[in-house]
């Protein structure tokens, strides 16, 4: 590895360190795990599947900022139709008619949609979720899956990592394990007439893995009991939602929600939210009060029109499962031949890569450092993410790359 190769981040970090805790925020305080001499912390520039670092270094990028770049980076269609709604002034004093607009696609794809709300977050989105669910309910207490990720707000803290968090802000949280038939019964038996909803993503993706899809029998019971008990479903799809499905991924599994939350990958990158619900919800969406002063700027919702319509016409889902497909096909093969115990678990437009054994997952964080010097960036916890823009020849690419990264790192932890 190049020792300046990452100069200028080297020196970014530096500025940023005196004026941000940290040096980054949010999600972005992943690179805290590496040395900033061996993995790059500031990007400056995307363009379809790549990414480029602030030192000039391009990257085949397997984590699409998070998952919102269903169709890759700074995609035309979508960036010129921002781009011309906000020509127009983009967070004006009133709704504009593009919220119209989006709120009938809206509607018109998702499955079960008989109306649809704002946010700029998926932590805005599902806590909107939670508040619609209470006012129907008349109930407050929540259930999550055990390990699941619903946002950074205080009602989910249980999940959270970090200071600054009170056992009050989320007294009234369950949580219950994926797919366990007899948990669910006993929870409703003991507190069903107290819930006023439970939240679960459309597949399981714990933190650092692996994924779990869901047993069928078991949403099956959760929908049974939710009717039952008087509770409502929520479908946490921020990170999920328009990889799998434009129905909805809910839709892919086949369950029905109450509620389903988008974000991410709604507008291709630009920030919006959005909470989809059935129609007996609408008195009680129309009764509570949430609000941010930029959940209504057109240009995001220009731009969440555009992608979704170009994921109809072109077929995006598919193309992102196709690719998706090849990628882990490749991976699985490369992990055979090198006697890797990997396992790739997840749907194949957003895999999740887990070592067996590497419970201190040092083996996945140096086959990142590797795959970054090689070209290639990925997350060794976090699911990876197909967008539409990753081709066949940067599939193949980055299979390479990650056949050198596997021998690299292999020979590395060997010796110790």
């Amino acid at each position: 590895m190049n020792g300046n190769r990452f100069s200028v981040s080297q020196e970014m970090l530096r500025r940023a360190t005196r004026v941000i805790p940290g040096g980054v925020w949010g999600h972005n305080k992943f690179p805290a795990a590496y040395d900033p001499g061996e993995y790059p912390w500031f990007a400056d520039k995307g363009e379809g599947a790549r990414l480029r670092d602030v030192d000039g270094n391009w990257y085949n990028d397997f984590l699409c900022g998070y998952g919102t770049m269903v169709h890759g980076y700074a995609r035309a269609e979508v960036d010129m139709a921002v781009a011309a709604e906000a020509a127009n002034g983009d967070c004006l004093t009133h709704a504009t008619p593009r919220s119209v607009d989006l709120a009938e696609l809206l509607v018109e794809l998702v499955d079960g949609a008989a109306w649809a709300s704002w946010g700029k977050s998926g932590s805005d989105a599902t806590w909107t979720a939670v508040l619609m669910a209470r006012a129907h309910t008349g109930r407050h207490t929540v259930v999550c899956v055990d390990g699941a990720y619903h946002g950074s707000h205080g009602w989910c803290a249980w999940c959270n990592m970090g200071d600054g968090r009170c056992d009050e802000d989320s007294a009234a949280v369950r949580t219950i394990p994926w797919n366990d038939l007899e948990a669910l019964d006993a929870l409703f038996a003991s507190e069903g007439e107290r819930l006023a909803a439970v939240i679960i993503t459309p597949f399981h993706h714990p933190i650092p893995g692996p994924a779990m899809l869901p047993n069928p029998e078991w949403l099956a019971a959760l929908r049974a009991h939710c009717d039952r008990a008087g509770a409502l479903l929520i479908s946490d799809d921020v990170r999920a939602g328009f990889h799998l499905d434009l129905r909805g991924s809910h839709a892919t599994f086949g369950y029905s929600p109450d509620l389903v939350c988008f974000s991410k990958a709604l507008a291709n990158g630009w920030p919006l939210a959005a909470v989809t619900g059935t129609e007996r919800l609408r008195a009680a969406a129309s009764r509570i009060f949430t609000a941010g002063t930029f959940w209504n700027s057109a240009s995001s919702m220009a731009g969440a029109i555009a992608s979704l319509e170009l994921l109809r016409r072109d077929n995006g889902i598919e193309r992102m499962h196709r690719g998706g497909a090849a990628f882990v096909a490749g991976l699985t093969e490369l992990a055979r031949h090198n006697r890797v115990p990997m396992r790739v678990s997840g749907p194949p437009a957003m895999p999740t890569v887990t070592v067996d054994g590497d419970t201190d997952h040092r083996w996945m964080r140096r086959f990142a450092v590797h795959m970054a010097d090689r070209g290639t960036l990925i997350n060794p916890m976090h699911n990876w993410f197909v967008s539409t823009a990753h081709d066949d020849e940067l599939v193949a690419e980055s299979l390479s790359h990650a056949a050198e990264a596997m021998v690299r790192t292999q020979e590395e932890l060997a010796a110790g």
